[in-house]
């Protein structure tokens, strides 16, 4: 069955098992998901509003990317999943002969930058969904601000919880230029990202203690 139509009780207890898949990866694309749906569900709530009216254009086109997002994040959950239990057998290929450590060692190599790209894929819904937030700071409801608060910390926890995963994938990777590029943007993003999700909360903070 796939991860994202178990129960919430079942994907808990499979993260908590000692299988390595899902993991912190897919862990991450479910606060990305979360994060969106929160956000997608204030949007929801200041739609209609006649306080809201001129900014109802703006909102209908925030809540279509934020639900693209929430749904693509759901699919990464499984990509990630599956990322990684290719990097699982991979390890446990055979490797007694020089010709079986060779195919080994592709192997290993090629799913291990697969992850890496599924988890770069994650961090950069996280900074698109976060843009969406920034967005709609003084545009929704103020009576569900904690929950843009709640969503941005989700959010963030997505990019860098994501991040970790790309550092240690890539102290296995032996292909330099992509180490150095993977590396390279990954910190642009989780950089960019962190930057925004703390702007967001110190925003909302502000407007819970007026």
């Amino acid at each position: 069955m796939p991860i994202i139509n178990r129960t919430i009780e079942e994907f808990i207890m499979l993260l908590a098992s000692k299988e390595p898949a899902p993991g912190g990866g897919s862990a991450s694309a479910l606060l990305g998901a979360i994060g969106s749906a929160l956000f997608s569900m204030v949007v929801n709530l200041t739609i209609g509003k006649e306080k809201f009216k001129e900014q109802e254009p703006l909102l209908q086109e925030i809540l279509k990317e934020s639900e693209n997002l929430q749904k693509e994040f759901l699919s990464l959950i499984e990509e990630d999943t599956n990322a990684f239990n290719k990097v699982s057998r991979a390890y446990k290929m055979p490797k007694d002969t020089e010709e079986q450590k060779d195919v080994r060692n592709e192997a290993l190599e090629r799913a291990l930058k697969d992850a890496t790209l599924v988890q770069l894929s994650i961090m950069e819904k996280g900074l698109s969904a976060l843009k969406l937030l920034e967005k709609s700071i003084g545009n929704t409801n103020p009576n569900a601000i904690s929950d843009i608060g709640v969503s941005a910390l989700c959010l963030k926890s997505a990019l860098q919880g994501d991040g970790l995963n790309i550092i240690i994938n890539l102290k296995f990777i032996k292909d330099e230029d992509f180490v150095r590029d993977m590396t390279k943007k990954a910190e642009i993003l989780l950089s960019e990202g962190i930057k925004t999700a703390d702007y967001i909360y110190s925003q909302v903070e502000k407007i819970l203690t007026r």
